[in-house]
């Protein structure tokens, strides 16, 4: 009885256990494309981006929170624009064995500092956009595409961000 006992305990402090929740720290970077009216007021930029995925194994459903900075020139050659923002979306995976095609579309608020005499404004928007991970084990790759619009007092600021990136 005891020796069952014993093994019985060893067995369960062995036995892996699954986690209710994933979490996944993501940091990548690429080329931010004006889109609009911005491309006017900028040159093509770039950005960097970190943030933490939280999905369950088997639910295709998770949620993400990023920080991103962006960094635009100006056609003038006067003081970069410079862009902070923080965002929460909802990522839907679509399958898939190697590559993991996904879908995401979310909120954010975004603080955008023109430089020189003009006053940073903060403002919500919206995101949408597409991209494929690919790895295994909990490390992997992504790239990823999303089209951004910031609303705006006068009109709204639009711009795409390519990002490739490594998850962990």
């Amino acid at each position: 009885m005891r020796q069952s006992t014993l093994l019985a305990i060893l067995v369960l402090a062995l036995t892996p256990v699954t986690s209710v929740g994933q979490v996944r720290l993501i940091v990548g970077g690429g080329l931010s494309q004006p889109n609009g009216d911005f491309t006017d007021q900028v040159n093509t930029g770039l950005h960097g981006r970190a943030g933490l995925q939280v999905g369950v194994p088997v639910f295709p459903i998770s949620l993400r929170g990023e920080g991103e900075i962006h960094q635009f020139s100006k056609p003038t050659g006067a003081e970069n624009t410079t862009m902070l923002d923080g965002t929460l979306s909802a990522v839907l995976g679509l399958g898939g064995i190697g590559l993991q095609p996904y879908l995401l579309a979310g909120i954010g608020s975004y603080r955008l500092d023109a430089g020189g005499t003009e006053e940073a404004q903060t403002n919500r928007g919206f995101h949408g956009g597409f991209g494929v991970g690919i790895g295994a084990l909990g490390f992997g790759g992504f790239a990823e595409i999303r089209f951004v619009s910031i609303s705006g007092d006068t009109r709204n600021t639009r711009y795409i961000p390519v990002t490739l990136g490594l998850r962990f």
